[in-house]
């Protein structure tokens, strides 16, 4: 969200849109300031910031939007820098028998307007649901990441491009029947980290993360 989504994750967002036929243009005010670490309440101010989208779909398995915003000191931990966003994606869905294939392509980019530095980032993904209950995923994100990265002590006084990292997910999960309206999916997911060696103090030569997950839903009608 730091870097691909228009109103980053704010509180008290107004929007209108209007649609015709494969075209949508949308517009939205909200609070720039991101939320604080304590999520149990809402974190609400004036619409110091906005956003629009203009979102065209050609055809019933393909989406693409690109976006411009304005954010209004969006960072905690830079409270003096509002920033300038542009996002752009294309969205594909492939139906096959017994499920389909969806792909996205995500770029995004962050302007500081008070120091001109430039930060891009880039997200490849695809799943695959086969055979009506398997889900197989990958992603690939390819993101210039900030001095926010450092420990606290050695972070500069205003925000800057530390280092370009990568990360490589891969994951699989599989859904069964709990109760005849109850759905479970039981999975998990790996992702390898590549960045300079200049960070390897801080999060290791050969950084790794893992997880396992069971979910919970209501079950689709058939």
């Amino acid at each position: 969200h730091h870097l691909q989504d228009s109103t980053h994750i704010a509180n008290d967002v107004i929007t209108a849109g209007l649609a015709y036929r494969s075209f949508r243009v949308e517009a939205s005010g909200f609070h720039g300031r991101e939320p604080d670490e304590f999520r149990w309440n809402l974190d609400q101010g004036r619409l110091d910031s906005w956003s629009t989208r203009l979102t065209v779909q050609p055809g019933q398995n393909w989406s693409a939007q690109y976006s411009f915003a304005h954010l209004t000191s969006p960072e905690q931990l830079s409270p003096s820098i509002d920033v300038q966003r542009m996002t752009a994606s294309i969205m594909n869905n492939h139906p096959i028998r017994d499920g389909n294939l969806a792909t996205t392509l995500i770029w995004g980019r962050n302007r500081q307007i008070s120091t001109g530095a430039v930060f891009n980032g880039y997200l490849a993904e695809s799943t695959l649901l086969f055979a009506r209950r398997n889900y197989l995923w990958g992603r690939i994100e390819n993101a210039d990441r900030t001095t926010e990265l450092l420990p606290e002590a050695q972070q500069p006084a205003s925000e800057k491009i530390l280092a370009r990292v990568q990360a490589v997910t891969a994951g699989y999960g599989r859904e069964f029947q709990v109760l005849p309206f109850l759905q479970a999916e039981l999975g998990g997911q790996l992702t390898f980290y590549g960045k300079p060696q200049s960070l390897d103090s801080f999060y290791g030569r050969h950084p790794l993360g893992g997880l396992a997950f069971l979910r919970v839903r209501l079950a689709r009608r058939k």
